[in-house]
C-alpha cells in the first residue's frame, strides 16, 4: 500500500496543468427524474457510490440535472493538456474541458447494494491494492498543509471512481487545486484508465461465475483472432456477458 510521500506532490501557481492533478469542482450529470445508481445490476461488488446530496434543477421530460460539489482527479492525459499550449492558445481559453474523476473519501462512502439498498459493505483491502478497474486509491494525509501550505486538515483515504467521469473547464482546476500526484503515481493512474476502458468485460470473473449450472441460450463468436475466440454467451435467465476463450488444435 502506498504512503503519502508517494502518491501526493504540492502544486504551484503557475496555472500548469497535468493528469492527476486534485481540485475542488462542481460536477454535473443530466439523469431521469429521481434515478439512482444502478447497484449491482452494473457491478455484483455494489462499489457504485452514492455522492453527495446533489442540488437538482428540474428539465422538461421527465429529466434534471444533479449537481455535486466534491474533490475530483484530473485523468486527461497530460499530452492533452499540453495540446492547447502547443497550438500557441491561451491557458484562459474557458473552452478547454477537462475530463476529471470523482474523489470518494471513506467517510462519505455510500454504496449501492442489492435491490437498491444502501450498504457499507467495501473491500477497502482491495480498494488499496488497485484491484477494482474502476477505481485509483487515494491514501490518507494526516496534514494536508505537508503538500497545500496553509491547508491544515486531514485527508480520509478514498478513491476515484473512473465510473463518474466528467468535464470541468480548466478554468475551474487552476482555481481550486489542492494538490497533485507524483509522476511515479500518475502510472498507476494510467494503468488503471487503460484496464477501465480496455479490459472491463474480461475483468468481471463473478460474472463469470454466476452463469455456472445455468442454460446457454445463445453462443454469438466475435472478432476471431488467431488462437483465441471473442463469445457474446447469453444464459437462459436473460443475463449475458463477453468471454473471450484461447483454442487449441488437435494433435495428429
Amino acid at each position: 500500500m502506498p504512503d503519502a510521500a508517494e502518491v501526493y506532490r504540492p502544486v504551484d501557481d503557475s496555472g500548469k496543468l497535468s493528469s492527476g492533478d486534485i481540485a475542488y469542482l462542481s460536477l454535473a450529470r443530466t439523469r431521469v427524474t429521481g434515478e439512482t445508481p444502478p447497484g449491482e445490476v452494473f457491478d455484483p461488488i455494489g462499489r457504485i457510490p452514492g455522492y453527495p446530496n446533489p442540488a437538482l434543477f428540474r428539465l422538461p421530460h421527465g429529466r434534471e440535472v444533479a449537481l455535486d460539489t466534491m474533490f475530483a482527479l484530473v485523468v486527461t492525459h497530460s499530452c492533452e493538456i499540453d495540446r492547447q499550449k502547443n497550438q500557441d492558445i491561451s491557458a484562459d481559453h474557458v473552452d478547454c474541458r477537462l475530463t476529471v474523476a470523482p474523489i470518494v473519501p471513506e467517510p462519505a462512502v455510500t454504496l449501492v447494494g442489492e435491490n437498491g439498498a444502501i450498504t457499507d459493505a467495501i473491500s477497502w483491502a482491495a480498494v488499496e491494492r488497485n484491484d477494482p478497474v474502476s477505481s485509483v486509491y487515494l491514501p490518507p494525509i494526516e496534514d494536508v498543509s505537508r503538500f497545500a501550505p496553509g491547508v491544515e486538515m486531514p485527508w480520509p483515504r478514498a478513491f476515484a471512481d473512473l465510473r463518474g467521469l466528467a468535464t470541468v473547464s480548466r478554468r475551474m482546476v487552476i482555481a481550486d487545486r489542492l494538490c497533485g500526484l507524483t509522476a511515479a503515481y500518475v502510472g498507476m493512474l494510467q494503468r488503471q484508465l487503460a484496464r477501465f476502458f480496455t479490459w472491463r468485460d474480461l475483468a468481471r470473473h463473478e460474472l463469470v461465475e454466476e452463469m455456472t449450472g445455468r442454460r446457454i441460450e445463445a453462443v454469438v463468436p466475435l472478432n476471431p483472432k488467431a488462437g483465441r475466440w471473442r463469445l457474446a454467451l447469453t444464459a437462459d435467465a436473460g443475463s449475458s456477458i463477453t468471454v473471450e476463450v484461447r483454442t487449441q488444435a488437435e494433435s495428429a
